[in-house]
């Protein structure tokens, strides 16, 4: 390498079968080092990565000297021990000890990391952290790469870095103000399947189920991602999709859209369900709602159009192109088990059906009306393309086929990485979940028991009467 020698003694200390702590790479640095060079490269800078523990020792060693000058060497003991005793048994203490460690060794790895990658530029400087917290499966880091550098330098040398670190992965994202910096999420464990943790493994309850009244035009809670994020929604002018096998969660992750509904007292519900089961606990808040019977779900469904119809006439006649709260409320079209209805042995009824439903999912943007469609695998005989094709939001729950996963999500998804038939068996309501705009993100549902749904509808018709107590 032109301008550049590699350090003498480096790949001997590099070699392989020493411990990683150890290991050394090698080190790109001017050809001519002079010593104010070397003592910057091999004292300085090592030295400022145990800072912490340096400062501590020094501390510990002035508290030494200080006891020694108090009482001898029997202070010199005594005095250093008491410090310790303290910091150790102190609460807040330990735990800003214990913190601190932990970032420090955090920021060790991440520079030794970064070194193995070959990010080092011929300053000998790399991608630095500049935050970092604890997270779920992990740590997220907020990094600047220097100059010269890129952040899709660092995003090329993710797998290289997590082969040094020893994770499951390392995923870096460019932020979106500046170039310079970078979102680093070092994945060390699957949060959503640690039977050791039950915080993490058991179901997460809703934020919102003691909640009084909301607004479905809102961004709605749904889930967490990977690094303890809760993930929103917002509903208003969108559709969407949940698929997967049974008992994967589809159900649950349709209910959080119905709790959300049924506090809004504004909202309206119409509910199409095949199994009865399913929206039952539903049945008060909801103002429409037909079961196992395909003339009714297609009557429903005709409704439901011409509602549409007089909400883009009375649009029309106040000239606007948006139907805005103070024109009416939000409609919540929930169907599950949509097979049922769509892929009926009657298939004249099926396709009336079914093209009443594109229609809907087509127009009802602007009229805010939002369909909830939940069903196992939403293939082409099941859900027609044209249908499923309108539908911005998909949401995959774990699918037993890579097939069935890119028909939630989209041809070519399982390809790219985001696969539902990897989730494991045992992590229900974990799924994959696309929103317009992003990348489908590993996420898990909220999760509303039978009380809990009880408690919402109870509040749901409390905040409906006195809506219509006060009109």
């Amino acid at each position: 390498m032109s301008g550049r020698r590699q350090v003498s003694g480096v790949q001997a200390r590099g070699r392989v079968g020493l411990p990683p702590v150890r290991q050394r790479p090698d080190l790109p640095v001017r050809a001519h080092l002079t010593v104010s060079g070397w003592l910057l490269l091999w004292v300085v800078r090592p030295s400022w990565l145990w800072r912490r523990e340096i400062a501590a020792v020094l501390l510990l060693a002035g508290v030494g000297v200080l006891g020694w000058w108090w009482r001898g060497w029997t202070g010199a003991l005594v005095l250093p021990d008491a410090v310790v005793t303290v910091a150790v048994w102190v609460p807040w203490s330990r735990r800003w000890l214990i913190a601190s460690w932990r970032r420090a060794r955090l920021r060790r790895h991440w520079d030794r990391g970064c070194r193995f990658a070959d990010l080092t530029t011929i300053n000998d400087r790399i991608p630095r952290v500049r935050r970092d917290r604890q997270v779920p499966a992990g740590d997220r880091l907020l990094v600047r790469v220097p100059r010269g550098t890129t952040v899709g330098d660092l995003e090329d040398a993710a797998e290289r870095i997590a082969a040094t670190l020893r994770v499951r992965e390392v995923r870096v994202a460019r932020d979106g103000d500046r170039a310079d910096l970078a979102h680093v999420d070092i994945v060390r464990r699957d949060p959503f399947v640690n039977p050791a943790d039950p915080a993490v493994s058991e179901a997460i309850p809703w934020p919102w189920r003691h909640a009084g009244r909301v607004s479905l035009r809102d961004p709605i809670p749904v889930a967490v991602d990977e690094m303890g994020d809760v993930v929103y929604l917002r509903l208003e002018g969108k559709n969407i999709l949940i698929g997967g096998e049974p008992e994967a969660g589809k159900s649950a992750a349709l209910s959080l859209l119905l709790a959300a509904a049924a506090l809004d007292p504004t909202a309206r519900v119409w509910g199409w369900d095949a199994k009865r089961v399913e929206l039952a606990l539903w049945r008060p808040i909801l103002e429409r709602i037909v079961y196992g019977d395909i003339g009714a779900a297609i009557g429903q469904m005709e409704d439901l159009n011409a509602e549409m119809d007089g909400r883009y006439e009375h649009m029309e006649e106040c000239g606007k192109r948006l139907f805005g709260p103070e024109d009416g409320p939000v409609i919540l079209a929930a169907v599950d088990e949509m097979r049922f209805y769509t892929a009926s042995p009657d298939r004249r009824e099926s396709k009336r059906f079914n093209a009443l439903g594109i229609d809907q999912t087509a127009r009802g943007r602007a009229a805010r009306i939002v369909g909830a469609l939940a069903t196992q695998k939403p293939s082409g005989d099941v859900v027609p393309t044209a249908w499923r094709d309108l539908i911005a939001y998909r949401w995959a729950m774990r699918c037993t086929t890579r097939d069935a996963s890119d028909t939630i999500l989209g041809a070519g998804m399982a390809a790219a990485g985001y696969d539902a038939s990897l989730i494991d068996v045992r992590a229900r309501g974990v799924g994959l979940l696309y929103a317009e705009g992003e990348l489908p993100r590993r996420v898990k549902s909220f999760y509303l028991a039978d009380d809990d749904i009880r408690a919402i509808v109870a509040r749901g018709l409390e905040l409906r009467r006195a809506g219509s107590a006060r009109a």
